[in-house]
């Protein structure tokens, strides 16, 4: 179809092609009818020589305009103007968005019409709005003036502007406001909402109900609605609104981060290290019993392979050396060993700069933040793959575990230990730990060789798809481009991850944990602090080397003695640990035991007054009694055994002692009695004097005595076999 332009003047094959309602349709008849009008024309050159063109009556010119507005009408829609979206574009919803765009297209079919038939604007839009009433309009058409409708105004019922509306669009073009204007939230902090907040924003995180009852009953005065509340905390930010009912750990996983790329890295650079509780209970090493281990693993950042690994009764230091040594012999030494401040890292053994296996690696130990566990976002995700392979084992008590099914396997472990204590024979569903420690290895194994998220993409040679690499191959990678670990030997290994820690040797004479290590090559280092080398499972040597590292020798556990029974330092650090939880079950005892008793709490004397310097008070008595300890009970003997022939007793009779004595001489001389008694086979039936007499070797009374005792023994005042007597005449 030919396009409609509105002109002055039209040739016959023009009009003839409009097919306007009241010409002929053919050339030939168009140009006989306005000779019969009387039309006028002009002549200008065409192509086979002179032709005319026509200057339409009125009436005629008014059905070119009609056809020209039918056919605008059935147009598609014209987007905007670069230009102009971009006017429009701003800090603005996505429906001031569109209704700008749409009141854009309203105003370029507006002007198309202007255009094409001349009509002044007024008229422009008054036939735009009669087409569309017509039902020639495009639908295109018809959605943009119904959206670049105003709903402020008054209602439509066919959803359309106003020609008024119309008019105003292109004022609001000509002044930079096409974006129409939104109702937007009152952002103003009412006087109550400080109030308020002070009763929601709690750690015990009310809800708005509860904190707007106790703010009406704790706070004077005219209060809002509990509707106005909800919505004044709608305008509040997420993070805002959740400060005070949580605390800043908490809150910080609201706040942004900063994301750290590892694309420069290469392998072994960095290590990353950290323990993590098992959530499913194994068979404990030593006896048995259920028990939920500790699981220290090394990360290499640049691969995110887990490069090596240990497994302990609980997070320490050795299980932190035992993953470290593992790590290296794997991957090689680290450069940099990033971990967080538990005490498996920040300790002596790690850390020192002389001994520390830190420093004799050459690497640099960085710890992260306090509380900043996002930091080590990539070890803290490893973290997953374990508790996953925790879920495939019987004894998993995880969070997500169903509490019937963790019930029933809590029982079923209990009873099979209690049937093995009695003699019984009662399979238990728990994995031994040779099995675990197999298991473990396995789902290492697994996830260094599956793919990793976070690691480039690579075309799988099998299949032929696109897919990520797995830490075996990024570690590959890197060593086909030259990269070569900085790896130990097994022997190296040996003697690197040993303990150091710096002692004096005296006289040939090592001491470390209580027990003494002798080789005559430490002679000529007498006094000197020297670093000392161990091995945690091996107590029976030592290996002593100078401050420049060349080894001196290696010295024997009492190698200058003929018997001594020694114990290793992992059977001390048992015993300890045992100790302890010994001691902390024996407190939890008693208060179960008070609290089935039903024990009276003790009245509380409302005329004693306790000083303010007491802890100096009590320094100052113990000070004057050693030094009357000393005068009453040292000057007396002395002068008895220089007067006196002293006869020897020889047995003491213990027997219905039951009350203590109180000065400090008598004490002192029944201790003695009793420790020569106990000495030839006696035996205490009295409880409390079997305590007495083995805490008050403690104190400092007993330690005055013992003194001046010894020193009279060397300078030979006194006989071995007298002193009991010399202390029982002791009276005075």
């Amino acid at each position: 179809m030919t396009q409609v332009a509105l002109k002055t003047h039209y040739s016959a094959s023009e009009l003839a092609a409009m097919h306007l309602p009241g010409l002929p349709a053919t050339k030939v008849n168009i140009i006989a009818h306005a000779d019969r009008s009387v039309w006028a024309f002009n002549e200008v050159n065409g192509r086979g020589g002179l032709r005319r063109e026509y200057s339409p009556p009125e009436e005629v010119m008014a059905a070119i305009r009609a056809k020209a507005v039918q056919e605008l009408g059935a147009l598609a829609q014209v987007a905007p103007t670069p230009a102009v979206v971009a006017k429009a574009s701003g800090n603005y919803t996505r429906e001031q968005n569109l209704k700008a765009d749409a009141r854009n297209g309203v105003l370029l079919a507006i002007q198309q019409v202007m255009t094409r038939t001349g009509y002044p604007l007024k008229k422009a839009a008054r036939t735009l709005l009669e087409l569309v009433g017509a039902g020639h309009a495009s639908p295109q058409l018809v959605a943009m003036l119904k959206l670049a409708r105003d709903e402020r105004g008054r209602s439509s019922p066919d959803g359309l502007p106003s020609e008024r509306s119309l008019v105003r669009f292109v004022e609001y073009q000509k002044a930079g406001q096409i974006v129409p204007k939104k109702r937007t939230a009152d952002m103003s902090i009412p006087p109550w909402a400080q109030a308020f907040m002070s009763y929601y924003q709690k750690p015990e995180k009310p809800t708005v109900a509860h904190a707007y009852q106790l703010f009406v009953e704790g706070t004077p005065g005219d209060h809002p609605s509990i509707h106005q509340v909800q919505r004044f905390l709608t305008k509040v930010g997420n993070v805002s609104l959740q400060a005070g009912r949580m605390g800043e750990r908490e809150l910080k996983n609201l706040k942004p981060f900063i994301r750290r790329s590892f694309d420069h890295l290469l392998p072994a650079d960095v290590y990353s290290a950290d323990g993590h509780k098992f959530d499913a209970e194994v068979q404990h090493p030593l006896h048995g019993r259920p028990h939920r281990p500790e699981i220290t693993t090394m990360v290499c950042i640049g691969t995110r392979k887990a490069i090596g690994w240990s497994v302990g009764l609980s997070e320490s230091a050795l299980t932190v050396l035992d993953a470290l040594r593992n790590a290296v012999e794997n991957g090689g030494i680290p450069a940099i060993l990033y971990v967080d401040n538990g005490s498996g890292y920040v300790n002596q053994m790690m850390e020192d700069e002389a001994t520390g296996f830190v420093a004799r690696l050459g690497s640099e130990m960085v710890h992260s933040l306090p509380y900043n566990s996002q930091a080590r976002g990539v070890i803290e995700r490893f973290h997953q793959t374990l508790t996953k392979a925790a879920k495939e084992m019987p004894g998993y008590i995880g969070a997500e575990m169903d509490r019937e099914a963790k019930h029933n396997i809590f029982k079923l472990s209990r009873k099979a230990l209690k049937a093995k204590t009695n003699g019984a024979t009662v399979v238990m569903p728990l994995m031994g730990w040779p099995e675990f420690t197999q298991f473990l290895q396995k789902k290492f194994d697994a996830y260094n060789n599956r793919p990793h998220s976070t690691l480039p993409k690579i075309t799988d040679p099998q299949t032929g798809r696109r897919r990520h690499q797995s830490p075996n191959e990024a570690w590959a990678q890197a060593e086909a481009k030259g990269f070569a670990p900085h790896m130990v030997s097994k022997e190296e290994s040996i003697a690197l991850f040993r303990p150091q820690i710096m002692r004096t040797v005296r006289r040939c004479e090592v001491e470390l944990f209580g027990m003494r290590y002798f080789n005559k090559a430490l002679e000529e280092f007498n006094g000197e602090l020297l670093p000392v080398s161990y091995d945690i499972h091996d107590p029976q040597m030592i290996w002593v080397y100078a401050v420049d590292g060349r080894l001196i020798c290696d010295a024997e556990l009492d190698a200058n003695k003929v018997e001594y029974m020694a114990q290793s330092f992992v059977d001390q650090a048992q015993a300890k640990r045992a100790a302890g939880r010994e001691k902390r079950l024996k407190v939890k005892l008693g208060e179960i035991h008070a609290e089935r008793d039903g024990a009276l709490a003790l009245e509380v004397s409302q005329g004693v007054v306790i000083p303010s310097n007491i802890n100096e008070i009590r320094q100052r008595w113990a000070m004057e009694a050693d030094e009357a300890v000393l005068i009453q009970s040292v000057k007396p003997v002395v002068e008895m055994l220089q007067a006196v022939e002293i006869e020897v007793v020889a047995e003491v009779e213990i027997s219905n002692v039951t009350v203590l004595p109180e000065s400090p001489q008598e004490r002192f001389k029944k201790w003695v009695a009793l420790d020569e008694y106990v000495s030839q086979g006696g035996v205490m039936d009295d409880p409390k004097l079997t305590r007495w007499y083995g805490s008050y070797q403690q104190s400092n009374e007993f330690r005055t005595f013992e003194k001046r005792r010894i020193a009279m023994q060397e300078e030979g005042q006194i006989e071995q076999s007298t002193v009991a007597t010399v202390l029982c005449m002791n009276q005075n």
